[in-house]
């Protein structure tokens, strides 16, 4: 039973003293599907009240609002979780249609209406995930995974356009295709270890799951892969609107950055850092 260690860190700093941060964060990796988080933490500085509750996906969302002035915000996020556990009972998806629905940057397009119909399927589960099979491998094939063409706002008309993209691009434009394959599909934000030769990890990570045949199968098309014993799973929704890592404003009139730092660690193996975001 694979069980990884990851840590998240976020780092604001800002050009001049502040006089408040509010900040949402999806950090806690889900439970189910094959995984179990073993342990959680949530540090932040300076020391803030943390509050969280459970939003309509079942996701786990923490905030927090601090109020004194200050220069800089740190969160780190350390969890533990096992892979390739018994999960019980498959998840119970009422509205899978929900998933159908399109909105940016996942457009419903006439190029993404040419692309599904390439991948036609028939009612058989098998059918609709070797469909899904190959339309993960050929946008991995027919798009270069390349940083900074796009950013987190970036909707796939610009990824089909510019044939390149980084991994939430793609899960976008596989989310796309299938919804226009009237199969229902959620994007999925969470990590993949360093190692293994697969692009993306080590860092945060994106990928898509559809419904096929009453249950929630992964499809990792950044590698392309079967979502498997090394996803681990943070969040889910419609596209990465509904799950990012973290959002917020601040009160002030000074300039912020943000600084990313992700580490994944095989517990049975040796750490690797990844590279900063």
């Amino acid at each position: 039973m694979p069980r990884l260690e990851i840590t998240h860190a976020t780092r604001l700093s800002f050009s001049r003293p502040i006089a408040e941060t509010v900040m949402e964060l999806h950090a806690r990796p889900l439970d189910g599907l094959g995984q179990r988080c073993v342990s959680f933490r949530l540090d932040i500085d300076p020391s803030s009240e943390l509050h969280s509750y459970r939003d309509g996906f079942g996701n786990h969302v923490h905030y927090f609002n601090h109020l004194p002035v200050h220069e800089r915000v740190t969160v780190v996020a350390k969890s533990v979780v096992d892979t390739e556990v018994d999960s019980g009972p498959p998840e119970v998806e009422e509205f899978p249609e929900d998933f159908l629905q399109f909105r940016s940057p996942v457009l419903d397009l006439p190029r993404v209406r040419r692309i599904a119909a390439r991948f036609s399927h028939g009612p058989d589960p098998e059918s609709t995930e070797a469909a899904l099979d190959m339309l993960a491998t050929w946008i991995n094939r027919e798009f270069e995974y390349m940083r900074e063409t796009t950013d987190v706002f970036t909707a796939i008309d610009t990824v089909l356009d510019v044939k390149s993209g980084v991994c939430q691009d793609f899960a976008h434009l596989f989310c796309a295709v299938a919804r226009a394959m009237s199969v229902p599909c959620r994007y999925v934000s969470g990590f993949i270890p360093p190692g293994g030769g697969r692009t993306g990890s080590g860092a945060t990570h994106a990928w898509a799951e559809a419904w096929v045949g009453d249950q929630w199968i992964g499809y990792d098309p950044t590698n392309p892969i079967r979502a498997g014993r090394h996803h681990v799973r943070v969040a889910v929704g419609r596209d990465y609107r509904d799950v990012p890592p973290n959002r917020g404003v601040y009160l002030g009139a000074a300039s912020g950055t943000i600084d990313i730092e992700v580490r994944v660690r095989l517990l049975t193996g040796t750490s690797q850092r990844a590279a900063r975001g």
